[in-house]
């Protein structure tokens, strides 16, 4: 064979290797990337459904053997934040229960408290303000920490970017931010019903708030409204977040 067409063998050869290699690379990738879309698909759904039970932490196993390389340390990350953050809300809602929020509109606990000056009332809206305020505090320094924590990632820039890019997005579309913005909104109401109550004349009737004028009456029932309108648009919110995450799983 003429000396010519021995080197355009050996380059077309050469050419052929490369491109199965490069098929075969790609094969892998495509392979690395469904697996990881799997075992985040897996375990996203494990945490969302731990989630709805608040009453319990959160237990998950963040490594998983089917990972390795930049995609086990991004599983891990996201999973880890993931979890994070729904067992910071989950640790947030356990305070309030613990802090009687739920019965703070109790007609028979409020009747009782009227004759030791509110005493009762007073204490548990002070606790709740200082757990809405920590639980803000530690959104606030999570939002600031994830994208500080990326950049340490040993991983590819362009992984390192796409999930900061990612974590952006999410923090502007958060449903649990906007509920907690509703929460506050909420807080807020209760403080100025109680002051209807501390500050006019009630008793309670056939489990009714009965005030002595019409005025405290009329406050007491609008503000009343308003919470009840503002529960209705948490659980809206919730139900679509709900909602949205299961059509991504």
């Amino acid at each position: 064979m003429p000396r010519v067409f021995m080197i355009i063998a050996g380059v077309v050869l050469a050419i052929l290797i490369w491109l199965f290699y490069q098929n075969s690379v790609e094969q892998k990738q495509q392979a690395d990337l469904q697996e990881y879309e799997t075992v985040l698909e897996e375990k996203t759904g494990s945490i969302l459904q731990q989630a709805q039970d608040w009453s319990k932490p959160i237990q998950i196993d963040l490594e998983d053997d089917r990972l390795d390389g930049d995609y086990a340390v991004m599983a891990q990350f996201i999973l880890g934040q993931m979890r994070d953050r729904a067992e910071a809300r989950n640790q947030y809602l356990r305070d309030l229960k613990a802090a009687d929020w739920d019965r703070f509109l109790d007609i028979d606990r409020l009747a009782k408290d009227q004759a030791q000056d509110y005493k009762e009332t007073e204490a548990m809206l002070k606790r709740v303000h200082e757990i809405v305020d920590g639980y803000e505090q530690t959104i606030q320094q999570r939002a600031t920490q994830q994208l500080e924590q990326v950049k340490q990632l040993d991983i590819k820039n362009r992984y390192r970017q796409q999930l900061a890019d990612n974590l952006k997005a999410n923090q502007q579309q958060d449903n649990a931010h906007a509920i907690f913005e509703i929460e506050k909104q909420s807080l807020a109401k209760a403080d100025q019903l109680f002051l209807v109550l501390k500050n006019n004349k009630w008793e309670k009737k056939n489990q009714t708030f009965m005030f002595y004028e019409d005025a405290p009456l009329k406050q007491f029932n609008k503000l009343y409204q308003e919470i009840v309108q503002l529960n209705q648009q948490m659980t809206q919110v919730d139900q679509q977040a709900l909602k949205e995450a299961e059509n991504k799983l």
